[in-house]
């Protein structure tokens, strides 16, 4: 029917236009979620649930929203994986180096927020991303502050995964997108 078509086609051109918004290479590197929350909780479930081994480390600043902390404590309590978490200063900023320097042989996520929902402080992401790319090491984006009030180029970050939600950019609510990294995708997990 050509209303069905047409809702279709909108559909899928809001994936496009994510993807332009976010800068990722190419509209199939978006997945619509209902929010961040969910986008946090696919990575989890999907992508670190089937290769995370007892010991295995995630790596967190402890200024992270309730979202990008709840999935990895399931993970810790369900398959022994250790979370590191990394303090911010005494004037409320992350250092990059701290989250770098918290990269251990065993860490296989790195799971840090874009800029904090509770003080506004703006992370070097970039950097962290690089030093974690340069270990084999994932790394995961909160971005739902930050798609908000800065630009996002996730070429340019480097990231495995940014999650957005789209209340926050003044879309409808249960509605969120996650960039993820071809090679990440092709290695989810399909849910049965």
């Amino acid at each position: 029917h050509y209303l069905s078509n047409l809702a279709t086609d909108k559909y899928e051109a809001a994936r496009g236009t994510i993807a332009r918004f976010l800068n990722a290479g190419s509209e199939a590197e978006i997945v619509f979620t209902t929010g961040t929350t969910e986008a946090i909780n696919l990575v989890s479930y999907a992508w670190a649930a089937p290769r995370f081994q007892p010991g295995d480390e995630v790596v967190l600043s402890i200024m992270e929203h309730h979202a990008n902390i709840v999935p990895w404590h399931f993970l810790r309590e369900r398959q022994g994986v250790v979370l590191k978490w990394v303090d911010v200063d005494a004037n409320g900023d992350l250092d990059p180096q701290a989250v770098i320097d918290a990269i251990g042989p065993r860490t296989k996520l790195v799971a840090v927020t874009h800029m904090s929902n509770v003080l506004g402080t703006v992370v070097d992401v970039k950097s962290i991303c690089a030093a974690a790319r340069a270990r084999g090491v994932a790394t995961l984006i909160d971005g739902s502050q930050a798609a908000v009030h800065m630009p996002v180029n996730v070429a340019d970050i480097g990231c495995d995964f940014y999650a957005i939600t789209g209340h926050k950019l003044y879309g409808p609510s249960g509605s969120g997108a996650i960039f993820m990294r071809p090679e990440r995708m092709a290695e989810l997990r399909p849910f049965m």
